[in-house]
């Protein structure tokens, strides 16, 4: 377990760090080219790609006190500081999403083509190919240590990827096909604010708490079963994430003639069993059995 959690905290540094220095770099190379031939929207699509440093500092600094051991004021941690960067970043791409909405829009009402020119082509399919597999190592890293911000800065970068390569789609067939850009600019936009909002909701849900999806309440439920004959329902099963620290609560009814002793061992025995197998801190709470 102390090895996962290691790795998993350097993963959202290596992840981080990785994407300000590499974010960085192509923000230069497309400001200068954007500069140097007069192309606003190149310019504009280097400022977004600055923009995506910022996420990644957000990621380095969410990681950092996520992984904070537990104080007075925070006894189960810290972890929950990671869903709170996911928010954020997530808020941040639904806004990028909207501005992309918008530019799109403008260029279809003013019927404005793209210039062609192969070092800016150059640079921009660069710039996507570059920022699709930093998103691709994001999303990797998110699904295995299960970090919803890796996942939301892997989208940022996504999101990067896509800009670059529309700019290139509209500098290409800008001159024959004057509404390409627009459209496909508006119908991306759609879909990244879908990817904010979703990641947003998902985030919140997991700081709100939540109930087990129905496998899982089964599966739950065939483990405090199994400890005691004497368990008759299960019920009220409540899950709280702080990060890599998950606090479950959840009722048992037992019969209401039960020893105390008996019933606190039972209760006991089920904390146990529910951490062996899931690695869950568990409150168990006791009610009588009315049917008994």
């Amino acid at each position: 377990m102390r090895s996962m959690v290691r790795g998993r905290k350097e993963a959202g540094y290596v992840e981080g760090w990785l994407s300000v220095l590499i974010n960085t770099s192509l923000f230069i190379v497309k400001y200068l080219a954007g500069v140097m031939f007069n192309s606003i929207a190149v310019i504009a699509d280097s400022v977004h790609t600055l923009s995506d440093s910022l996420t990644s500092i957000i990621v380095v600094i969410s990681f950092w006190i996520a992984y904070r051991p537990p104080d007075k004021e925070h006894p189960f941690g810290h972890g929950r500081t990671e869903q709170v960067g996911s928010i954020v970043i997530g808020t941040l791409l639904a806004v990028v999403g909207w501005e992309f909405c918008v530019r799109s829009y403008d260029k279809l009402i003013n019927m404005q083509p793209m210039n062609f020119n192969w070092i800016l082509m150059a640079v921009l399919l660069t710039s996507a190919l570059v920022k699709e597999l930093l998103a691709r190592f994001s999303l990797r890293l998110s699904v295995k240590y299960d970090s919803k911000s890796l996942a939301a800065d892997a989208w940022h970068h996504r999101s990067d990827a896509v800009a670059s390569a529309l700019i290139a789609i509209g500098a290409s067939l800008g001159r024959d096909v004057w509404w390409v850009d627009g459209v496909l600019g508006i119908l991306i936009s759609a879909f990244i604010i879908y990817v904010a909002v979703r990641m947003i909701y998902d985030s919140s849900r997991e700081i709100l708490g939540y109930a087990p999806t129905p496998d899982l309440e089964r599966d739950i439920v065939n483990v405090v079963t199994s400890v005691s004959k004497d368990v008759k329902d299960v019920h009220h099963i409540h899950i709280h994430k702080y990060g890599e620290h998950v606090e479950v609560t959840l009722h048992i009814r037992l019969p209401p003639s039960i020893k105390l002793v008996d019933a606190h061992e039972i209760a006991s025995e089920v904390e146990r069993e529910l951490k062996m197998k899931y690695g869950w801190e568990v409150t168990v709470h006791v009610e009588p059995h009315a049917g008994t």
